[in-house]
């Protein structure tokens, strides 16, 4: 087996297809539903792997000349090409430049030039990794997934970015996505229409636009300093190909698939050969991209050196300027980029999206790297059908195609929102990725990529919130409201909710003001207003104000039109007296609600919500940080030690993969308690499924284990002092709904009643969206419950007698290893007022959002009226509960784009 880096020699790669069709059905957008795709067959049933994409370089030694004052001068420049072994020149927009020579060092350079720095450049490493030809004809399961298109893999219908649903609002035509990179095929047959061509410069030696590039009418080689952008041919461009293909190969063609922006612009853009990149000219390609019109640019690449390369964090921050968005892939070595820094993946910028790569089983892809506050989201990365430099086609593994995808998802945003800023692109594209459990504390979001919400809101009316941080009084936030309608009598329904408890309830009898008008909230906390007949529903400026004290406030707007909503409803935080900083670290503890008057000690907390994720910090496959290996099946959470892969040819089925997901596989270890790597393993076949036992658990599975988990296997719970016995507020009634966010393994969504007698006896539910059939329940380190009902969504169990306090409740898969702890799930009241809250109705499904669930004939009333730390009369509202926590995690500290509800 080759590994990244090492020539391919004589191994050939099959890639003569007898038939590739894909029919599309067309429509206004280009696409009309799904496409329909028909089957591949290839000329050779034998299967050969390809682990790069080419030799590392070009073997020539590139070096950074900075004056020591000012930039380099005519002729410095002059003086450098004059000197014998320096192959090409080029200025950077930083002033230096950057020097491609035959094996000089800095000294040699210095010689001839005194007074400047020579350096040696940054280097970087292409971050794709496995390249295969399958022998069988399922493909596109990224776009869409039908549950048997997936390579190699587990998995289900819909595990797939929705890109035929993103299709019904944007193609991508008219958008332009630069590609920096090791250059392109431009005759490949599937990116036909694709290449990017400069308006202002004509193909020849002639710098028309004057822009320092002679002849650069489809992009530049700043590797070689040339306009050649095919940069020698197919020796070296493989990588640049697949990742362009990935976002942009074309639909309805005829031939091949898709990329997830079918109708985009390429601008390739080089900057290394093969399997290298030298990043100081990834840095001036960006800066060229953000000049030359690009909305987006792709970066799948990363550093070799974990030390923060300046230029590149100012071509970055310049791109932000122009309102261009920059995606890059996380890395391809499993290692977490919160700690282990490489770079642009550990950088931190509003314009900057990093992305992991996920399998079609909904995990985190073995090599993939993650971490949760660099990472933001993931994307197909396992096994993507892309087209390669030859003319056909590859199955290609790697962030570096999971992040192209993200980068097409930008550019369809971009077309569908073309006012928008860089930062409200990716606040948009990532609120909207689909919450799953294996991301939960592994990224940003804890999501993947989907244009689901995109496509069902191609009518939508777009928001953008402003002044959403002020100081307590009157306030008076900016809602600019834009879509493309029809003319009507239209109206505005704002909609005012409060952080209370925990929880953000609809605030009541509160006057607003809009236009003149001042209308008071109903118990919904929603006051509409009317704006007359309008031809569209935009442009339009909605400035409410409203009198607020001190805390956490969420505004919801939804446009009406002749009486009927257009569009979707808008959320975003409005915080009054609250630093936005602050408001991000209240979240990661569970969320606080600010005093309204910060001198009255009687004000109420807010108890912590859900649960922070387990410490991703150790590598998820210590045995393999590289992802070339195609016949590596480690599951990324698998912990049993570092993993051999086998020779594919020893494989019963080399055509197929070992997937390195398959749930049917060993369990993963404990993602809370340390393991202990087992030494190596060599994979078994994957479809043998006899043994689905955890390899670190020693006990028995076929014994008799006991109803609840085991102690040790709980995390500690954390708990609070008694309850005091003075006569009981509303928080000290028994009931209550706890709202969670849904990014934890079973995607849990609310526990109710959350306050119960410390008697015991109370029947809790618990909602979600993956709870596991026959899960087990356990609450604090002791309280061993009794699960009396157990469903994908509703989990029902009854608590036992306890202390009073607060206690974590955890929520056991029934191989008592994969968890998901509800932070302060329930917490036990030391007089409770009223018999506890009845059995609630089994047939009720209260939704994702949580809600009360109906009570028996029996139950006590639960509280649905609270009154605020300043008088304040609040209703519990099903609109604000379904928000959970994810609308504290926008920053609308400058401005933003809201939460789609």
């Amino acid at each position: 087996m080759r590994r990244a880096g090492e020539p391919r020699g004589t191994t050939s790669r099959v890639r003569r297809m007898k038939r590739a069709v894909a029919v599309v059905a067309a429509a206004a957008t280009g696409f009309s539903g799904a496409a329909v795709i028909d089957a591949l067959a290839f000329d050779a049933p034998d299967i050969t792997v390809a682990a790069d994409f080419g030799a590392p370089g070009d073997g020539l030694t590139r070096l950074v000349v900075s004056p020591a004052d000012g930039a380099v001068t005519d002729a410095q420049l002059a003086q450098m090409q004059a000197t014998p072994g320096v192959v090409s020149a080029q200025r950077l927009f930083d002033g230096s430049a950057l020097v491609a020579t035959q094996d000089l060092e800095p000294q040699d350079l210095s010689a001839v030039l005194p007074g400047v720095q020579v350096a040696h450049s940054a280097s970087g490493t292409v971050t794709g990794g496995v390249v295969t030809d399958p022998a069988w004809a399922s493909y596109g399961w990224n776009l869409q997934n039908n549950g048997a298109n997936a390579l190699g893999q587990s998995t289900s219908r819909g595990i797939d970015v929705a890109a035929p649903d993103g299709w019904q609002a944007s193609t991508g035509r008219g958008i332009v996505v630069a590609v920096v990179d090791s250059g392109l095929q431009i005759d490949h047959p599937d990116l036909q229409g694709a290449l990017w061509t400069d308006p202002d410069e004509p193909c020849g030696p002639a710098d028309a636009d004057a822009d320092g590039y002679a002849g650069d009418c489809h992009g530049w080689n700043f590797y070689r300093n040339s306009a050649d952008v095919t940069n020698g041919g197919p020796a070296n461009n493989a990588h640049g190909t697949s990742v362009a293909g990935a976002a942009a190969a074309r639909a309805g063609n005829g031939v091949g698939s898709a990329g997830v922006a079918p109708d985009v612009t390429v601008m390739p853009l080089v900057i290394g050969s093969g399997m290298s990149v030298d990043i100081v000219a990834g840095a001036q390609a960006i800066v060229y991209a953000a000049d030359h019109g690009a909305a987006v640019v792709n970066a799948s690449w990363i550093s070799n050196g974990n030390q923060e390369i300046p230029i590149l964090t100012q071509a970055i921050d310049y791109a932000r300027s122009k309102n261009v968005v920059v995606v890059a892939a996380a890395g391809n070595d499993s290692g977490n980029r919160d700690t282990a820094r490489l770079y642009p993946a550990s950088q931190n910028a509003d314009n900057l999206i990093k992305v992991g790569a996920s399998t079609a089983a909904d995990t985190v892809a073995s090599f993939s790297a993650y971490g949760a506050s660099t990472v933001d989201l993931y994307a197909p990365g396992l096994w993507v059908y892309s087209p390669t430099n030859d003319g056909g086609y590859d199955w290609i593994s790697g962030t570096s195609i999971a992040a192209p995808q993200v980068a097409a998802a930008v550019a369809l945003y971009r077309a569908r929102f073309p006012d928008a800023t860089a930062l409200e692109l990716k606040q948009r594209l990532l609120a909207d990725t689909v919450p799953v459990g294996a991301y939960a504390g592994r990224s940003v979001t804890g999501g993947r990529l989907s244009l689901a919400e995109l496509g069902s809101t191609s009518d939508e009316v777009s928001y953008s919130f402003t002044g959403m941080v002020t100081d307590p009084g009157t306030a008076a936030p900016t809602v600019t409201v834009n879509g493309d309608t029809d003319p009507g009598a239209y109206s505005a329904t704002l909609s005012l909710g409060m952080e209370f408890n925990g929880e953000v309830m609809a605030l009541a009898d509160h006057p607003i003001t809009l236009n003149g008008a001042t209308v008071a909230t109903d118990d919904t906390g929603s006051a509409t207003f009317q704006l007359g007949s309008r031809s569209n529903v935009g442009p339009l400026v909605l400035t409410p104000q409203t009198a607020l004290a001190q805390g956490r406030y969420v505004l919801v707007v939804q446009m009406l039109a002749d009486g009927r909503p257009v569009g979707r409803a808008a959320a975003a935080p409005l915080l009054v007296g609250v630093p936005p900083q602050q408001a991000d670290e209240d979240d990661s503890d569970g969320g606080t609600t600010p005093p309204a008057d910060s001198s009255d000690p009687s004000s109420p907390s807010t108890p912590s919500g859900p649960s922070t994720p387990s410490n991703p910090s150790a590598p998820s496959n210590p045995g393999s940080n590289d992802p070339s290996d195609p016949a590596d099946p480690s599951d990324p959470s698998d912990s049993s030690g570092p993993a051999t892969p086998s020779d594919p040819s020893d494989s019963p089925n080399p055509s197929t993969p070992s997937d390195p997901s398959d749930p049917s596989g060993p369990a993963p270890a404990d993602p809370v308690g340390p393991s202990t790597p087992s030494g190596p393993s060599t994979p078994s076949d994957p479809s043998d499924s006899s043994d689905p036992t955890d390899p670190t658990d020693t006990s028995d599975p076929s014994a008799p284990g006991p109803s609840t988990p085991p102690v040790s296997s709980t995390p500690p719970v954390r708990s609070t002092p008694p309850e005091s016995s003075t006569p009981p507020a509303p928080e000290q009634v028994p009931g209550g709904i706890r709202p969670y966010d849904g990014a934890g393994p079973f995607r849990v969504t609310s526990i109710s009643p959350y306050r119960v007698s410390v008697d015991g006896g109370t029947r809790v539910t618990i909602t979600g969206r993956a709870i596991p059939a026959g899960a087990l329940v356990l609450v604090g380190d002791t309280g061993r419950t009794t699960v009396v009902q157990s469903s994908t969504t509703k989990l029902v169990f009854t608590a036992p007698a306890m202390a009073a306090g607060t206690y974590d409740v955890t929520v056991f898969a029934p191989d008592r290893v994969t968890s998901d702890v509800l932070e302060d799930g329930l917490v036990y009241l030391a007089a409770a007022v009223g018999p506890p809250p009845a059995d609630p109705d089994e047939s009720a499904d209260p939704g994702p959002g949580g809600g009360e669930p109906p009570a028996d004939d029996d139950a006590v009333d639960v509280p649905q009226e609270f009154v605020g730390p300043n008088g304040q009369r609040l209703v519990r509202s099903e609109l604000f509960a379904s928000l959970g926590r994810t609308i504290w995690r926008l920053n609308c500290s400058v401005s933003c784009a809201g939460l789609a509800v």
